[in-house]
């Protein structure tokens, strides 16, 4: 495969995830907008624009003045990680970045797969967001969900299991590994005892990274922050937890790079047993050193497959 297409291929994995993690983390703030306090929004709305690294909204420090400020402007605050053409983490430009990946592609894309893509994309760039807003807040975003999700399934069931998938899933699995450890950062960092303003509610972590009923099945029925973030580190079953990540990333790379696999690992392959380490060792102290490592190992994958010197040839 020429590293342009698996370069493509990467980038439309990581964009489509990337579109999906902004719409669960609004469809869990929108769906609060009517039993949360005021204080209780203007925290989580601190923590969705911090966990999708864009410049948090400063609401008034007055209670009767930070409601009427979250009332009036939750759409403004929504509307600017839906649909604002200029703002690049936006769900609409990041959907429209991963369709343009697609379209370098389409000989190498299943019909199927592209006809899903375009059309969720089309759907969301007409949707007249005041409209749907009318109709109910949250209602977009969890139709946005649904067609991601579908676009997943169409992957899954219409590509062969060759280099384009295997670029494709590793796309998607490096930017819910980066995106999964910022979230637990920031919820961890803003909601812990003694941060300013309330506490964040674990169950609704869980709930947000789709882990609720599994903790609550294989744990107890309290909630404790060291046994849900190491819930969400380390378990192998949840989808959405760090092992999970780095397991699937793994994994891919053995069928991209099978030699790189051996004795003396390649570069990519010694990133990724470097996290799965640092994620069983994991204290939850803290996840500075976790952020890097998951920047360094996007870094060490684009260097070794996508934008190597050509007059090096193939890494392995």
């Amino acid at each position: 495969m020429l590293a342009r297409m698996a370069g493509n291929f990467y980038w439309l994995g990581r964009y489509a995830e990337r579109t999906e993690n902004t719409a669960r983390l609004l469809e869990h703030q929108l769906g609060r907008l009517v039993d949360a306090g005021a204080d209780e929004l203007a925290v989580g709305w601190r923590v969705v624009y911090r966990a999708l690294s864009q410049a948090p909204p400063e609401a008034p420090t007055d209670v009767d003045e930070a409601e009427a400020f979250l009332i009036a402007d939750a759409y403004t605050l929504a509307g600017g990680l839906v649909e604002d053409t200029m703002n690049p983490a936006s769900m609409v430009s990041c959907w429209g970045m991963a369709r343009e990946n697609a379209r370098e592609i389409r000989p190498r894309l299943p019909l199927r797969v592209w006809v899903c893509l375009n059309r969720g994309f089309l759907w969301i760039e007409a949707t007249e967001f005041a409209d749907v807003w009318a109709r109910g807040p949250v209602a977009l975003v969890t139709e946005a969900i649904d067609r991601l999700r579908l676009l997943s399934g169409v992957v899954d069931a219409s590509m062969a299991r060759d280099d384009a998938w295997r670029f494709l899933e590793l796309g998607r699995y490096v930017e819910r590994l980066q995106q999964q450890i910022v979230l637990l950062d920031v919820w961890d960092r803003i909601g812990r005892p003694g941060s300013e303003g309330p506490e964040m509610s674990w169950a609704d972590l869980l709930r947000v990274c789709g882990a609720f009923e599994p903790y609550r099945r294989d744990r107890s029925l309290a909630l404790d922050r060291e046994d849900v973030l190491g819930f969400l580190i380390r378990n192998p079953g949840v989808a959405r937890s760090l092992r999970f990540a780095t397991d699937r990333i793994g994994g891919l790379l053995r069928g991209i790079d099978p030699i790189g696999a051996r004795h003396p690992l390649a570069a990519p392959h010694r990133m990724v047993l470097r996290m799965a380490a640092s994620i069983e060792v994991e204290d939850v102290s803290g996840f500075e050193g976790l952020i890097r490592e998951s920047w360094e190992l996007h870094e060490v994958l684009m260097a070794t497959y996508v934008e190597y010197p050509v007059t090096a040839g193939l890494p392995s």
